[in-house]
């Protein structure tokens, strides 16, 4: 059947195909569709929130031509990466003048500047102005891939001037590097640039052949962010162990960084500070 091979549909484009809303109710109760919202309908296998939640976006944009996808909602359309968010919320943004909207299950936002249409930057500093962990992810993400550039999200950022949240903006600004090649690394950024630590990303490490995730800078710490699957086997993991003793070798200390660590802030400072310890006796062991 052809509407089973298209991303969405709504019951009109089932009734022109022949299939009567009984029909529909039972496919949904067999799973073989997914009842969207009223009216709409999916046969993709929806694994996780984010997947409802980007079908979700296309149709409450499709059914306000005055509206685009904005903040988290924009970002997901892009591909790119934001910590946490709530997906039972869609959210969008005028292309009109008119006052912003709260409904069930959809915000929709005032107007910023003269956007008309999708933007990587807007999509990126709204983002940021709910929360710098989900912007700094996702400006990295996309400095990474090329769809953005520096000058794009300053020109978006003063346009935000005095909005709720905009000093996020700048905060997302001054830290984003194309460099980074994980979320976790972005959040790991901002929680050190919180301490008052610089990470230098992707540090090739002196004397030897490796590169870690980053360096705090100043310092002979290395910082290694462990995501899910990171090392998806043993030989890997025996592999990592031998290049962290080869940095230690050369006086590399190293403090790994996880999502569950990054949750409780005070163990993995204390952790950090124990590591930075141990750099400096290793720094001048080996000088």
């Amino acid at each position: 059947m052809e509407l089973l091979q298209l991303k969405m549909f709504e019951t009109s484009d089932a009734r022109h195909a022949g299939v009567s809303p009984n029909d529909l109710r039972v496919a949904v109760a067999s799973g073989e569709l997914v009842r969207l919202k009223r009216g709409w309908y999916t046969a993709n296998r929806l694994e996780w929130p984010a997947d409802r939640h980007r079908l979700l976006t296309e149709i409450e944009s499709r059914e306000r031509l005055w509206a685009i996808p904005s903040h988290y909602s924009a970002a997901l359309l892009f591909g790119l990466p934001v910590f946490r968010p709530d997906w039972s919320v869609i959210h969008l943004m005028r292309t009109e003048h008119g006052p912003a909207q709260n409904r069930a299950g959809v915000v929709i936002h005032k107007k910023v500047g003269e956007h008309a249409g999708p933007s990587v930057a807007l999509a990126v500093a709204q983002t940021a102005l709910f929360c710098p962990v989900s912007g700094l992810m996702a400006y990295d993400a996309a400095l990474h891939s090329q769809q953005i550039s520096p000058v794009d999200l300053d020109a978006v950022a003063k346009q935000l001037t005095g909005w709720t949240g905009c000093a996020h903006v700048g905060v997302v600004r001054r830290l984003g590097d194309r460099r980074r090649e994980s979320p976790l690394e972005s959040r790991t950024a901002l929680t050190f640039d919180r301490w008052g630590m610089v990470i230098e990303s992707q540090f090739a490490v002196p004397g030897t052949t490796f590169t870690a995730d980053g360096r705090i800078r100043g310092t002979r710490l290395l910082v290694e962010c462990d995501g899910e699957g990171k090392y998806p086997d043993q030989a890997a993991v025996l592999a990592e162990k031998a290049r962290e003793n080869e940095n230690r070798a050369h006086g590399w200390a190293m403090v790994r960084v996880t999502d569950d660590l990054l949750d409780r802030p005070k163990l993995l400072h204390a952790r950090v500070l124990s590591a930075l310890k141990s750099a400096r006796g290793l720094g001048e062991a080996a000088a």
